[in-house]
């Protein structure tokens, strides 16, 4: 008995080893039910136009059948329809799987509201939910929150009225903008929720909603519109445009501020499907139907997956069924056929939901270029990336459809070279997709052109020869911008071009500069021979080409203007060759040089003496060269001179010479050593790539902080420092509004960005006042202690220091709260004195003496003093007339002149020969160079006068003065106060222009 038992336990045990090791295929098939309310999702797509577009039209279909456009409430949606801000947030939160979260949130907010003043129009209190979901998922601002919120009218005309006077106050807000040249950002707008959305903004609650990791490569910057995105969408337009989902319009651009269609947002949302299918359950499940098994109570459908699992789908008709999304619509299961291959959307109750034909039991979806067709035969030839070839039948009912064009053509508008995706069943083409220029397939390839014929373009890249075949839709265009057509004739050997190529094919040709497409060619001159009839030049791309002229048939010489002799032409000179056949007839040349301010990336020295040879330049955040360095090429340093081996890498530097392109003929390179601090600003800013835009601006000026009523802007330098609450940045940071610090410094008489601290929260404080103690790390100013730490900087002796000030000190600062950021010493400030009289003495280089002088009071007009005014000057002295600057030598020639001397008290710091404004206007200036609340001084009466008539000011023959009491070229901004002095013979009030001698800015 026991013997049995023992091998009764054993079978049992053996049984249960082996069915461990069952196969999948011999398992079970995984088994699918259906849903009851199919009849309602074939119902949703009925309101639909579809679209012609593939993409666009299965991307409505999936969005409509899934009850995603329900709260719209339309009863008919037409592809170009536009969306509002509050349908657009609709959809997108529904198809994130929210729209439970929006309901409950719209009953709560209606149910506390006051009897009689419910909302009796269900969409404004349910888009009313959506907004309130959307502020809690952190997709809309609080501002914009709070704008929408407060734009409740119960009745739908009043809310109609309430939007069209919103969008008019943002049209105002934007072209008030532009006409006084400022820039303006979403922010400052109002938001309105029933006011159109747009590409932009879509972009942006997309990215939110669905959490998508944020791209920051900036793509968006190659289209021709760029400047139209607003900083805040940038990072989500480039995310969208980096993953496919955003394209430009046919036209090539990105129109990021135009209205949004429901055929773009279902474009969008369609190629972000695997986030959709997350955020709402679902799981989706490519399958191939094998068998169909049809009962009298109900149809079976077994499917296999790509994974070789079976899989056996239950429906019971007329109860219990799945929509199937074709390219024609949405159908019942019972259009399906053995052999299609449909993507299947499963619930997290096992039940198929939707299917969408994937394709047709027997078809093949190919993507390549066509390289043969014949319309008389029906037939095309694609060959695919990798080489393959497929000759195929075009069906008489094949639908050809244009992407580009966005309309239905004909196999004979077809082109060899076109990209498409057809859809083929055995040979026959049943579909074919034309696909854009901007398909994400397409590959850039820029370099100079070696060869171009009829049918085949060669171009040189890093060095490497590229031919790709030319077709008769290869589009020619001017710097990416599909709607600037050009010609092949417009492209020829030498120039510098971009081709989007696929599959051996140049798409598009486009310029990369502004080029000549006549029988021209520019650079830089080299040499030229007269007896061996030859010129050599430097071209555009750096390469030395010689050129042939005919003695006989003459050569002609235009330099700088004026006709000339060849023998006049000199190394370095910027010339352009004009050409007959093969001869040069004209050279047109420019002596010009030109001045650059560069920062050395890199430099190439001799292997032995280790001279520099050649340099590579970054200009404005270019890289050039490399340039060769001759050795009578002029190094100063320190204001000294210096020789090549100063050169070192990451120095910036002024070059002068003669630029062309890749080549450059080098004369003089002097060396920035010390960058002296220029300003100190607090204001709001807003990076747009390497641009930074300031407004709300104040400027430490005269000891304190001034506010200036103009925005500024400047270009970012690859040395700039930012600090972002405390931690300093590898790269320019995205600043939004930030509130920051901007010291800028003097390299070589240009405002450049040094230093920029920023606050994504809060704001920076300014103080002043005398240092009582320091201590490790810290420093008590105005009572106030705060931190000194590696972050912090004082000004000193004109440069930036990490030094601690001293007790005693007494200083400017500005602080975030918690750390000092900047600080400055005071300095002893006294405004230049500006006088007027005649020159009765000079001494070369020692002093003038004046006799009979008058003084400027801003309060009292001008002040006669009978005394004598004895002041130094030397070279130093600038001497200035209506022409402009002149040497210190013709001050020698002012004896028994009437001349202007702006003067500390014992140094002449300006000498100003032009005539004597007796009369002084003041005011403040306003836009368009109106001269706002104008009043005079009469010299006479001693008394200020109004003047009521407007005045515009004529600076064109005026000295300017700014507040230090430099000749400067900047004209008068809007809101800086100035005093005019004006002479008689110019002076009247009835005119509406008033034309000054002299222009004092913020005296």
């Amino acid at each position: 008995m026991r013997r049995k038992n023992s091998f009764l336990s054993l079978l049992i045990i053996l049984v249960f080893a082996l069915s461990l090791f069952t196969p999948a295929w011999a398992q079970q098939a995984i088994e699918y039910t259906t849903v009851a309310d199919y009849s309602k999702m074939i119902k949703n797509t009925k309101i639909l136009q579809l679209p012609q577009n593939p993409v666009s039209k299965k991307g409505l279909l999936f969005l409509a059948a899934l009850g995603f456009l329900n709260s719209t409430n339309k009863e008919n949606i037409k592809p170009s329809d536009i969306l509002t801000k509050e349908e657009a947030l609709s959809i997108i939160l529904n198809s994130a799987g929210k729209q439970q979260d929006a309901f409950l949130r719209a009953e709560k907010l209606e149910s506390k509201r006051v009897s009689g003043t419910k909302l009796v129009v269900p969409y404004n209190y349910l888009y009313l939910g959506y907004i309130q979901l959307a502020y809690d998922l952190k997709v809309m601002s609080k501002k914009e929150y709070q704008d929408t919120m407060s734009q409740v009218q119960p009745s739908q005309k009043d809310h109609e009225k309430m939007t069209d006077d919103l969008i008019k106050k943002n049209n105002e807000i934007v072209s008030r903008a532009i006409y006084e040249g400022r820039p303006y950002s979403y922010d400052d707008l109002i938001f309105v929720r029933s006011a159109p959305a747009t590409r932009q903004e879509v972009a942006r609650w997309v990215v939110l909603t669905f959490k998508i990791p944020q791209s920051y490569e900036n793509l968006a910057k190659t289209y021709p519109d760029y400047d139209k995105i607003d900083s805040k969408f940038l990072s989500s337009i480039n995310t969208l445009l980096k993953n496919g989902s955003l394209i430009g319009r046919t036209d090539g651009y990105l129109h990021p501020d135009d209205y949004i269609t429901y055929e773009e947002l279902s474009f969008i949302l369609y190629n972000l499907k695997d986030y959709i299918v997350k955020a709402n359950n679902l799981k989706e499940v490519p399958a191939e139907l094998k068998n169909i098994q049809r009962y009298s109570d109900k149809t079976v459908y077994n499917f296999e997956d790509d994974n070789g699992n079976d899989i056996e789908i239950t429906t019971i008709p007329g109860k219990q069924d799945f929509v199937v999304l074709t390219d024609s619509g949405a159908v019942l299961s019972s259009s399906l056929q053995q052999g299609d291959y449909i993507d299947l959307y499963v619930n997290d109750k096992g039940q198929v939901v939707l299917g969408e034909v994937l394709s047709k039991a027997g078809t093949v979806t190919l993507k390549g270029v066509i390289t043969k067709i014949d319309v008389k035969k029906n037939t095309i030839q694609i060959k695919l990336p990798d080489g393959k070839a497929y000759d195929l039948l075009v069906s008489p009912k094949a639908t050809i459809y244009d992407t580009r064009a966005s309309k239905a053509v004909n196999l004979s508008d077809l082109s060899v070279g076109n990209i498409v995706t057809v859809v083929a069943k055995k040979n026959r083409a049943d579909n074919i997709e034309v696909l854009s220029y901007q398909d994400q397939d397409i590959s850039r390839v820029e370099g100079i052109i070696s060869q171009i014929s009829n049918d085949r373009i060669v171009i040189n890249s890093n060095g490497k020869l590229m031919s790709f075949l030319l077709s008769p839709d290869t589009a020619y265009i001017d710097k990416g911008d599909f709607t600037r057509g050009l010609t092949k004739n417009d492209f020829y050997q030498g120039m510098k071009v971009l081709v989007g190529e696929y599959s051996g094919f140049a798409q598009y040709i486009s310029t990369t500069y502004d080029e000549r497409a006549e029988d021209i060619v520019g650079g830089i001159l080299y040499e030229i021979d007269i007896n061996l009839s030859y010129i050599e030049i430097y071209n555009q791309d750096g390469v030395r080409k010689s050129y042939r002229f005919s003695k006989k048939m003459g050569l002609k010489v235009m330099k700088d203007g004026k006709t000339t002799s060849p023998d006049s032409l000199s190394k370095g000179d910027i010339v352009y060759l004009y050409f007959n056949g093969d001869f040069v007839r004209s050279i047109t040349a420019s002596s010009n040089l030109q001045p650059k301010i560069a920062k050395i990336e890199d430099i190439q020295r001799n292997p032995i003496t280790k001279i520099p040879e050649k340099i590579y330049l970054n200009i404005n955040g270019r890289v050039y060269g490399p340039y060769e360095l001759s050795s009578d090429v002029e190094v100063i340093k320190s204001s000294s001179k210096g020789s090549l081996k100063d050169l070192a890498q990451g120095q910036y530097v002024k070059v002068t010479g003669s630029f062309f392109g890749a080549s450059a003929n080098i004369k003089k390179i002097e060396i920035s050593t010390n960058d002296y601090v220029k300003n100190i600003y607090i204001a709001k800013a807003t990076t747009i790539g390497d641009i930074l835009y300031l407004s709300d601006i104040s400027i430490l000026r005269n000891n304190q902080f001034e506010r200036l009523y103009d925005y500024k802007t400047f270009k970012i330098p690859s040395d700039a420092l930012f600090i972002v609450d405390g931690m300093k940045q590898k790269s320019i940071p995205i600043l939004q509004n930030f509130s920051v610090v901007v010291i800028t410094k003097d390299r070589f008489s240009q405002e450049t960005v040094d230093t920029v601290f920023a606050l994504s929260k809060g704001w920076f404080s300014q103080l002043q006042g005398e240092v009582t103690n320091v201590k490790s790390g810290t420093i008590t100013l105005s009572g106030e202690q705060l931190n000194f730490n590696q972050n912090s900087y004082l000004v000193a002796n004109g440069l930036l220091s990490n030094t601690a000030p001293k007790v005693g000190d007494e200083i400017i600062a500005v602080s975030d709260g918690k750390n000092l950021v900047v600080a400055k010493y005071k300095e002893a400030v006294s405004k230049p004195i500006i006088v007027r009289g005649e020159v009765s003495e000079i001494s070369e280089l020692e002093y003038i003496k004046l006799k009979n002088f008058v003084y400027l009071d801003k309060q009292n007009g001008w002040q006669f003093v009978s005394t004598p005014l004895v002041l130094s000057y030397d070279t130093q002295t600038i001497y200035c007339d209506v022409y402009g600057i002149n040497n210190p030598k013709d001050i020698l020639g002012l004896i028994n002149k009437s001349v202007y001397i702006i003067h500390d008290g014992k140094y002449a710091m300006s000498i100003i020969d032009a005539s004597f404004g007796g009369y002084i206007v003041v005011g403040t200036m306003g836009k368009n160079g109106q001269v706002l609340n104008p009043q005079y001084h009469d010299m006479v009466t001693k008394t200020w006068n109004k003047i009521n008539a407007s005045l515009v000011l004529d600076p064109a023959n005026a000295i300017l003065i700014n507040s230090s009491g430099d000749i400067t070229s900047q004209l008068p901004q809007y809101g800086d106060e100035v005093i005019l002095l004006v002479p008689q013979t110019s002076f009247n009030i009835s005119k509406n222009v008033i034309e000054p001698s002299i222009v004092i800015i913020n005296y």
